[in-house]
């Protein structure tokens, strides 16, 4: 099994993202690195289900110690440990305090399929829709609900933003290494 955190974070100009969690689940999945495998997490709030596939971008390092999450606008559901190759929409900007009182910031990626990888699909604008960034920000403050968590939005970054962010996060994976 390939180690998913070490896998390149890009290709020809696309952005890899691992999913963890597929559309439609009502528990939050993760990569466990010590086993390799997926692990379940905890469930989602009553009623609540992914919109979309979430997971991470390897080869990356948020200010959590994490790598940076994504968040990908399809129409499908795929399943722990699909690796989509993507084109970036942009990423709501977000602070989160831990149980603990830390705070700080963990960013939300937001991604389509790249039209090659998925060409029954509508192809995505190049950012993303206001009526879907309501969306988005609703789901996340409803996620943490009975984790202890907190989040705060601080706006939307558009797809050029969120690339040097991104490459910020991988920056700080191989400084780590």
């Amino acid at each position: 099994m390939p180690n998913f955190l070490k896998l390149p974070a890009t290709t020809k100009g696309l952005i890899r993202v691992v999913i963890e969690t597929p559309r439609g689940a009502t528990a939050k999945l993760a990569f466990e690195p010590e086993t390799q495998m997926f692990g379940y997490v905890r469930p989602l709030p009553v009623g609540m289900m992914y919109p979309y596939d979430w997971g991470f971008i390897p080869s990356t390092l948020g200010e959590d110690g994490d790598p940076l999450d994504g968040l990908v606008i399809h129409q499908a559901a795929t399943a722990p440990g699909v690796v989509i190759k993507c084109n970036l929409l942009g990423a709501l900007r977000v602070k989160q305090k831990d149980g603990a009182g830390e705070v700080l910031r963990n960013d939300r990626y937001v991604f389509c399929p790249h039209r090659e990888d998925a060409p029954d699909e509508l192809v995505a604008a190049d950012y993303v829709r206001e009526d879907l960034r309501r969306e988005i920000e609703q789901f996340f403050a409803s996620s943490v609900l009975g984790t202890g968590k907190t989040i705060k939005f601080k706006g939307w970054q558009n797809a050029a933003e969120a690339r040097k962010a991104i490459k910020k996060g991988m920056d700080a994976f191989s400084a780590r290494r």
